[in-house]
Order: C-alpha cells, then sequence, then structure tokens
C-alpha cells in the first residue's frame, strides 16, 4: 500500500510487508506456549531464529536476485512451519493439561478444537497457494492472491474466536476445580472429601473392610508465615502434600480441610497400617527438604490416626474423633495452646 501511494520503494516495502506478516507469527506462538503450560518450549526461539534466516531469504530475492516465485516459497515455508508449530503446541497442552487436570479431560475444549483445524487448514492450503500462484506482484488480479488475502482475513477472525472460545473454557475448568480442588495444594478440598468420603465408607461397609483415618497438622505452620508470609506458607502446604500425594495408594483420599490441616482416608487399612503409614510420612518430609532463600525450612506434623469398622464407620464421627485425636498427640508433644 504504501509503495502504490509512492511513500516507499517496491524493494523497502516488500521487506516490511513480510517482516510484519511473518514477525507477528512468533507472538502467537509464543503466547500459545504460555497458555498451554509449555514456557519451556523452544518453539518461540526457534521461530524467531527461523524468522531471521528467512528475513535474510527475502533480502537476497529482492535487492540481490529479484526473484518473485522464490520470495513466494520461502514465505509459504515459513508459514507452514508457524502453522504446525502452533498445531503442536496445542495439542501437545491439551494431552499434558488432561493427564494434570482431570477436570480438563471432561471439558469440550472446543476452542482447542477450533485452532487446531484452523491452523491445520492454513498449513495445507499455504502449500496448495503457493502452487497456484503466478508470481505476479499483489497489485497485479492473480486469482491465487485473492484467495490468499481471502485466507488471511478469515485467519485472523476465526482465530479471534477461537482464542476467545478458549478463554471462556480455561474459566469455567478452573471454576470446576475450585469447586473441587484446593486452589493451593491442588488436593481435595474438605467439601470434595465428605463426598468422597461417604463413598469410601460404603464400600467399607459392604465388605467388611477397615477404615482408618489420619488427621494431620502442619505444626509450624504459623510460624513460617509470621516470618516468611502467606506466599511461603502456601509453598510449604504444597510441599507437604505433593510429597503425601506421590507415596499414597490409588484408593487413598487425601484432602485438605482447613488452613494448616490435612485428612488422609485409608480404606482397608487397620491401626498397625496406619502406623505404618504416618511412619513413611514423616521419613518423606525427613529426607525432602524445602529450602528457602538458602535456608532450609522444617515441615512439623501433628498426626492424629483413628480406624472404625462396620457400625462405626460414620465419617462426621470420624472427623470428630481425629480432631479430639489430635488434640490429645498435641497435648503429649508439649503444644501451647492460648
Amino acid at each position: 500500500m504504501l509503495t502504490t501511494q509512492g511513500t516507499l520503494p517496491p524493494a523497502i516495502s516488500i521487506m516490511l510487508a513480510n517482516a510484519l506478516i511473518l514477525g507477528g507469527r512468533i507472538p502467537v506462538v509464543a503466547g500459545l506456549a504460555q497458555f498451554w503450560n509449555q514456557e519451556n518450549s523452544k518453539l518461540p526461539l526457534i521461530s524467531g531464529i527461523a524468522f531471521l534466516a528467512i528475513m535474510g531469504g527475502f533480502y537476497y530475492f529482492t535487492f540481490v536476485d529479484d526473484n518473485m516465485l522464490w520470495r513466494i516459497r520461502i514465505y509459504t515455508v515459513m508459514m507452514v512451519a508457524f502453522s504446525l508449530f502452533n498445531v503442536y503446541l496445542i495439542a501437545n497442552g491439551l494431552q499434558i493439561e488432561r493427564k494434570l487436570r482431570p477436570v480438563m479431560a471432561i471439558s469440550s475444549n472446543f476452542g482447542a478444537f477450533l485452532a487446531l483445524m484452523l491452523f491445520s487448514f492454513n498449513a495445507v492450503t499455504e502449500f496448495v497457494l503457493m502452487l497456484v500462484r503466478s508470481g505476479a506482484p499483489l497489485t497485479a488480479p492473480d486469482q491465487g492472491t485473492s484467495f490468499l488475502l481471502l485466507g488471511s482475513i478469515f485467519t485472523m477472525v476465526v482465530f479471534a474466536f477461537a482464542i476467545v472460545i478458549m478463554t471462556m473454557e480455561e474459566l469455567s475448568v478452573e471454576h470446576k476445580e475450585n469447586s473441587i480442588y484446593d486452589p493451593i495444594t491442588t488436593i481435595l478440598n474438605h467439601r470434595t472429601f465428605l463426598e468422597v468420603g461417604q463413598r469410601v465408607l460404603g464400600v467399607a461397609l459392604r465388605y467388611g473392610k477397615p477404615v482408618s483415618m489420619l488427621t494431620i497438622e502442619v505444626a509450624n505452620m504459623d510460624e513460617v508465615v509470621k516470618q516468611h508470609g502467606y506466599k511461603v506458607g502456601n509453598e510449604v502446604l504444597r510441599h507437604f502434600s505433593l510429597a503425601a500425594s506421590d507415596r499414597r495408594r490409588n484408593e487413598d483420599v487425601l484432602a485438605r480441610s482447613s488452613f494448616k490441616e490435612f485428612r488422609l482416608m485409608l480404606p482397608g487399612v487397620d491401626e498397625v497400617g496406619a502406623k505404618i503409614v504416618i511412619d513413611k510420612i514423616n521419613k518423606v518430609l525427613m529426607g525432602e527438604d524445602y529450602i528457602y532463600r538458602g535456608n532450609k525450612l522444617d515441615v512439623k506434623l501433628y498426626i492424629a490416626s483413628i480406624t472404625s469398622r462396620e457400625e462405626e464407620l460414620n465419617l462426621q464421627q470420624m472427623i470428630q474423633e481425629g480432631e479430639v485425636e489430635l488434640y490429645r498427640v498435641k497435648q503429649q508433644s508439649g503444644a501451647v495452646y492460648q
């Protein structure tokens, strides 16, 4: 457009236009990588390096050897590469999210699939348009060029809709997750623990199995928060929950019930088995240090264990007995109450 108005020479206009079109795809790649939790992906860096190489090719086929067909070819190669990068980031992101976030697995992900279809379609059509374009300038009446310009407009509109839909779906997933999981530790919250716990006790009652429940309190939580703030306190809670989650069985139910208190339900485990689990938790925390600014922060726990059988399998009663037992454990440990 600047060339037709006599503002810029054609050669400079070609370089500027391609730099803006292709360079504008790099933030898209980086944004998708961040949106789909792939901040460590090297595709944005690869895109930047490829962009510089492609711009070198444009310079050569503009100022050294003026060849429109080769400019079309290298432009197409880069556009196809960008489309394939985006397809990989979205597909890989969906796979990662569905493994880490169970709620994502039952979400429709319509926006992600729309973007996948769009970029896959672009990768194919860009290559096809390269074959049908005559190599005439953009200002010349060429059918292939017309399709290219219409396709660019279509891509921008559809991609904008896909981004809006993906954002709305992400907010919906977060809302569902917050109703099931604790947002800080990513384990079950107290409300979900009550629902799942009732099912576990129902199965145990049917088959006559004992159920043990551990009531766990991070003893030095108030001290950590007072010295280092809530951010570090949340990291300590997350450190403990991850350590406990990695060592529990699939059927065990771990949940955060309050600011510094957790509950671990152990179906089919009696008093002896519960003591073994307590020893494992203590050994894990002793072997895995949490370091903050070069200082080791110890996670000190009070753990109370109760075991119920048959007619005693009542969740609310177990929770109350667990609190009483936790109070007794604290007294034996010399805890000071105000």
